[in-house]
């Protein structure tokens, strides 16, 4: 056999997401229409401070950084529900004639989530404004669901390996790479990166915005032309449910992995990033030659993103490039034929080791075809040990 390194290289782009509503009248019609999975709900009920009900109550949220705004009016049993708010922070507000104003700040809703924040109010003037900072609790008590969450500081400052969104999945209990499952078309041999609970990675549903990104021919997880999914600094968080998560997902039965992007706000934000590995951190691998260096391996990524507002309070845009560049040299085995074999000598069956370079009269002499020789000599010379049949490492 021959051990020898072989260079590829690989490049790849991430998506460029570029979300220009004003100009894009589909995208603006569509916009209500939203994934539900990613849209959350306040709901609670309002009351006096004896604990009595308080219908006619007029409560409204409003999200801090874009200014959108929900309102509900309270029935004859005094609950509110707010549905279909994007993630974000929020500001709730209560107020009814008779009663000081009551504001919520500090809201802070992920995808799907579902709070409840009961309300009290205490008599006095309208215009006084009682403001509490928003206690939201850690552990959702509305559903069964079990899930993991991954925010967008970890996303972005964790040492993740190749900044692949898969690599924080498994940041959550329960979940494992898998990166010996069955290849797949559209994924580059990547295919189902993580068992959710020991499940099949088939099963992994992976969605994007509550959109189906999965591999349309095998359902494998998506991947790009460098076997990763790119693209985290676009995500606000990424959110894993591992058991009794809605019927709202389908498809799927092994665990849920959705990636939330990020939007635009009143305010510009922007990043900017460079990562850089190679060779000279790496370990060596097991069948790279001592007596030779490291095989090369040169990986550069590098990205940038803004956003902010078109029309305050109304349009915003959002867009992110990542760039992917990687030079990697593999150690292959390969058997070849040793020095005897090329001049027509081969061990004998019943003595091979008989057969040496110093003592050709130990083996067996075969014809070799004159046609055969050309290709032969195709073949480079061995760089390790002996097998004793007449062929080499």
């Amino acid at each position: 056999m021959m051990i020898a390194s072989i260079a590829t290289s690989t490049y790849s782009l991430s998506k460029c997401k570029s979300v220009l509503s004003l100009f894009l009248l589909a995208a603006l019609i569509a916009a209500p229409a939203l994934a539900q999975t990613q849209l959350g709900t306040l709901f609670g009920t309002v009351t006096d401070t004896s604990g009595a009900v308080v219908p006619g109550a007029e409560v409204s949220v409003e999200n801090v950084s874009t200014g959108l705004k929900r309102d509900w009016r309270t029935d004859k049993t005094a609950e509110y529900q707010l549905v279909g708010l994007p993630t974000g922070r929020y500001t709730l507000r209560v107020q009814k004639e008779g009663f000081q104003t009551e504001v919520r700040e500090g809201i802070a809703l992920s995808p799907g989530a579902v709070i409840g924040i009961n309300l009290s109010l205490v008599v006095g003037k309208l215009s006084v404004h009682a403001t509490v900072e928003a206690a939201i609790p850690s552990v959702d008590t509305t559903t069964t669901t079990v899930e993991g969450m991954i925010a967008e500081r970890s996303l972005t400052a964790l040492p993740l390996n190749g900044r692949d969104l898969f690599k924080a999945a498994i940041l959550v209990p329960g979940v494992a790479p898998t990166p010996s499952s069955a290849p797949s078309l559209l994924s580059n041999g990547k295919a189902g990166q993580v068992s959710v609970n020991g499940m099949r990675p088939s099963w992994t549903n992976v969605l994007i915005d509550g959109m189906d990104v999965n591999d349309p021919v095998f359902g494998y997880s998506p991947a790009g032309a460098s076997g990763l999914f790119l693209g985290l600094d676009d995500f606000v968080e990424v959110r894993v449910s591992s058991q009794t998560f809605g019927s709202e997902y389908g498809t799927k039965s092994g665990g849920v992995v959705e990636a939330i992007t990020k939007s635009g706000s009143n305010q510009f934000h922007g990043s900017l990033f460079e990562l850089h590995r190679d060779a000279a951190l790496e370990a060596r691998n097991y069948f790279d030659l001592s007596s030779r260096p490291i095989p090369p391996f040169v990986r550069n990524q590098f990205g940038a993103s803004v956003g902010g507002p078109l029309a305050r309070d109304h349009t915003f845009f959002f867009a992110s490039y990542e760039g992917f560049r990687e030079v990697r040299a593999t150690t292959a085995i390969a058997t070849v034929a040793d020095a005897l074999a090329h001049q027509g000598f081969l061990p004998a069956a019943n003595d091979p080791s008989a057969c040496t370079s110093a003592s050709p009269s130990g083996c067996v002499s075969v014809a070799t075809d004159p046609r055969v020789q050309p290709f032969l000599a195709l073949l480079p010379a061995s760089n390790c040990a002996d097998n004793g049949d007449g062929l080499e490492i």
